[in-house]
């Protein structure tokens, strides 16, 4: 049995659209802590993770652990039907009730009038993804407009964002047939974007800029997190609803020296 409440619609549609971004189903593991996604998009370059704890629903009764596959476009074309000052509400359906099974995702809106979506469940993969223990040597923490604008400035002559960090700066940079991009964000300075960085070692990685404008756009907090290594993943992570996160976990292009 699963139900929970959320006053917010806001919160709900930029959870569907930040999975939207990458993958064309949510496999969510509902549980009694929580729901969580740990999910890799069909070409596995990328992955995306979300962790919402139940303190983030108002109200959350969940008995059991439950695999919960839904249609992405689906879940947008739901979204999309949601009132500002929506209540939602959430529950796990059976059609047939002497199935041992699941196999309806009920969303409810409470407003000036109630309405209510049942979404057919789809069938799970076999194996749970797990989000990957990285250990990164640089970790920075800033504006997510001002990554936002970097990842654009780059994108006017490149195809590929390459990261570097040293012991006080974060530099991003580009290059392509018909030019250069750099975007250099220095530690301590008091009109800089960067907020914390730690580096172990200086380090730099290249990343492809068309997944990291997809990411962008699923970004909807002020700041962010991002941690990478010297041709490593790139892991970047924002909160949602206070409580909740998202992360993505993106796969470095690695260069030919």
């Amino acid at each position: 049995m699963f139900h929970a409440t959320l006053d917010s619609t806001k919160t709900w549609k930029q959870i569907v659209d930040a999975l939207a971004t990458l993958l064309t189903d949510a496999h969510f593991v509902i549980s009694k802590s929580g729901i969580v996604l740990n999910q890799l998009d069909s070409s596995k370059a990328a992955m995306v993770s979300l962790n919402l704890p139940s303190k983030v629903f108002q109200d959350y009764d969940c008995e059991g652990e439950y695999d919960v596959c839904l249609g992405i476009d689906e879940l947008v074309r739901v979204s999309k039907r949601m009132a500002g000052d929506d209540r939602l509400e959430f529950s796990l359906l059976k059609t047939d009730p002497k199935s041992e099974r699941f196999d309806r995702f009920e969303i409810k809106m409470h407003g000036q009038a109630e309405r209510k979506f049942s979404l057919q469940l789809l069938t799970p993969p076999d194996e749970r993804s797990k989000k990957p223990e990285l250990n990164l040597a640089a970790n920075a923490e800033m504006f997510a407009d001002s990554f936002k604008q970097a990842v654009k400035d780059i994108g006017v002559v490149s195809n590929f964002l390459t990261i570097k960090a040293t012991a006080d700066s974060i530099v991003f940079m580009g290059e392509g047939d018909t030019g250069e991009a750099e975007v250099a964000l220095k530690k301590g300075d008091d009109e800089s974007a960067l907020f914390d960085l730690k580096v172990e070692e200086n380090v730099r990685a290249r990343y492809s800029l068309s997944y990291l404008s997809d990411i962008t756009k699923a970004i909807s907090s002020d700041s962010l997190v991002f941690q990478f290594g010297e041709n490593k993943p790139l892991s970047i992570e924002f909160g949602i609803a206070e409580k909740g996160r998202i992360g993505f976990v993106l796969a470095p292009i690695i260069e030919k020296r």
